[in-house]
Parts: C-alpha cells; structure tokens; sequence
C-alpha cells in the first residue's frame, strides 16, 4: 500500500518511467496558446509604440521645416531689404559724385572690362558725353589711369587746350577738371 501511494504521488507530480511510457504534446496545448497570446499583444504594442514614434518624429520634421522655412522668409526679406538700402546708397553716392564734380558717371558692364559715361552737368547737350574703358592690366596689377575712348566730345576735346592734361602729363583727373572748368566758362559766357 505504501508503495501504490508512492506510485499514485509520483504519478501526480508528472513522474514517470522513460522506458515504458511516452510523453504526447498537444498541438494547441493551453500553454502554447496562452504563450502565443502574450507574444502577439507584445508585437502588437510594440507595433502602435513605432508608430507613435514615427508620428512625433513626423511633426517634428515639420516644426523644423516650418522653422527652416520661416527662415529662409526671413533671410530673403533681409536679402530684399539689403538690396533696397544698397540701391538707395548707390544713388546717393551718385547723386553725390554728380554734385561734387560735375559729371553723372554711368559705368556699364557688357564687355570682360566696364565702360564708363561721363556727361557734364555743363555740357549743351545730352549727347556731349566722354566714354572711359578699364585698361587691360595682369591680375592684381592696379590699373593707372582708364582709356579714353572715341567720342564726338573726345573728338572736339582732343582740339581744345584743355587736352594737353592727357598728352603731356597724362593725367585724368586734370583734364576733368579742365573739361569742367572750361564747359563752364562756355555756358556762363553764352548766358552771361
């Protein structure tokens, strides 16, 4: 009787003789089931956490998009601004130049060198004007003086006393002054 209880206990906690009996695995066991359970809410959790964080990270690209954006606004109103002031500048400094000196400067840029216009607040017509091109120097070499190009105006000047500035002495800043100077003399005799 002992031994049969013994049996009966052993039998109970799952004992059994290896040699004589076989152990049968259900195929959809409630362990299995209840394990398959647990990893299939794990992975479907797992799965929305991603998502969240997809989605957050979305907006926060956007925030920064936006951002970047509210940037790039803000630099291309300053760029605007910029070009607004620097034009204002320019025409002052113009304005200036022509108040200053006498002549209205317009330099133009179509050729690898820029040229020059240079009318007299003097002059009697508005085609009397001198043309100046940027020499040709090596790189880093600072240019001299500008060359005076063929005008009607270059032609008349090249007659006048006022010319010798260029031939003799080679200098620009002279025979302005001289073309000045006697364009002035010439409106204020034929006025006065």
């Amino acid at each position: 009787e002992d031994r049969a209880f013994q049996a009966e206990v052993m039998a109970g906690k799952g004992s059994f003789n290896p040699e004589t009996t076989r152990a049968l695995h259900l195929e959809k066991n409630p362990l299995s089931l209840a394990l398959q359970e647990k990893y299939k809410n794990e992975i479907k959790a797992l799965k929305e956490e991603l998502i969240a964080m997809k989605d957050s990270e979305q907006q926060t690209s956007n925030k920064t998009s936006a951002k970047a954006k509210g940037i790039e606004l803000d630099a291309l109103k300053l760029n605007k601004r910029l070009k607004e002031s620097f034009r204002e500048q320019i025409s002052l400094f113009r304005e200036g130049v022509y108040l200053l000196t006498g002549f209205k400067i317009d330099m133009i840029v179509d050729v690898d060198r820029p040229r020059f216009k240079v009318r007299s607040v003097y002059a009697e017509k508005e085609s009397d004007i001198l043309e100046f091109m940027w020499p040709e120097v090596k790189k880093g070499v600072p240019a001299a003086s500008l060359d005076l190009l063929n005008t009607e105006m270059a032609e008349i000047l090249s007659k006048d006393t006022c010319f010798v500035y260029m031939e003799r002495y080679n200098s620009l800043p002279a025979f302005m002054a001289s073309v000045c100077l006697s364009l002035f003399e010439k409106q204020t005799m034929m006025s006065g």
